[in-house]
């Protein structure tokens, strides 16, 4: 799998993270979960182009550090900042070898464990995490389901499995994000016992489950897609507590 896979994606991953009725009820939910963030010391890995640390800014947490493994997708997030300052902090890190940020009561985690390798840098990831919370900071984190493919797609809500290929550790699935003209990228399906066990060795005490939750319909999602959404979810929660 491309290490820098969002380097070739760039600029278009924006327009699926903005449209997707997924991404739509990925950021309801994780904001539904995270609630007041006013004067939180928050840590956004996996940013991509700063999408939801932004967010986090918007809604007065301070102070604010986003992280990708993507220089392009780091770019365009520091592009964001140099339009509209929030006084975010941008870096290039491999979160599973990110060096100690500072001090954050919340990490937050958008598809970043989907993109580990293998259980070690898996375990890397959550260590490296939990090494820059407070001791009683947490991790709010957005996980992919298992796919429902070949059975049946998450294509009404914005994004396709094309194939599923066993792999050493987990499952490598080849999808697509279902903009004009798709954009394919791949991820490991971790299952959950995988990512509770990665957590607790790296040095988390307890990992909470919770759903994904849908906004109301509106002029972009109406009733059905999110009828389609609850039928086959893209996502759940992830909560780990120091």
């Amino acid at each position: 799998m491309p290490t820098h896979q969002y380097d070739r994606i760039g600029s278009r991953f924006e327009e699926s993270k903005s449209t997707a009725a997924f991404s739509a009820a990925d950021t309801h939910s994780l904001l539904l979960t995270i609630g007041d963030v006013t004067g939180t010391a928050a840590l956004d890995v996996a940013c991509g182009a700063g999408y939801n640390t932004r967010l986090l800014a918007e809604r007065g947490a301070t102070p604010v550090v986003g992280v990708d493994i993507s220089p392009e997708m780091i770019r365009l997030a520091q592009g964001h900042e140099t339009e509209r300052p929030l006084g975010i902090e941008y870096a290039v890190h491999d979160v599973a070898a990110m060096p100690e940020l500072g001090s954050f009561e919340l990490a937050t985690a958008v598809y970043l464990f989907n993109y580990a390798p293998s259980r070690a840098a898996l375990r890397a990831m959550f260590r490296a995490i939990h090494a820059n919370l407070t001791p009683t900071g947490r991790l709010v984190a957005i996980v992919p389901n298992q796919a429902p493919f070949p059975d049946s797609n998450w294509d009404a809500v914005g994004v396709t499995i094309r194939e599923r290929v066993p792999g050493p550790e987990a499952p490598l699935l080849r999808a697509a994000f279902l903009t004009e003209p798709p954009i394919p990228y791949e991820f490991v399906e971790w299952p959950r016992r995988d990512l509770e066990e990665a957590a607790r060795s790296g040095g988390f005490d307890a990992v909470d489950w919770l759903p994904t939750t849908t906004p109301p319909p509106d002029e972009t999602h109406g009733t059905d897609v999110w009828n389609a959404y609850r039928a086959a979810p893209v996502s759940s929660l992830m909560i780990c507590h120091r």
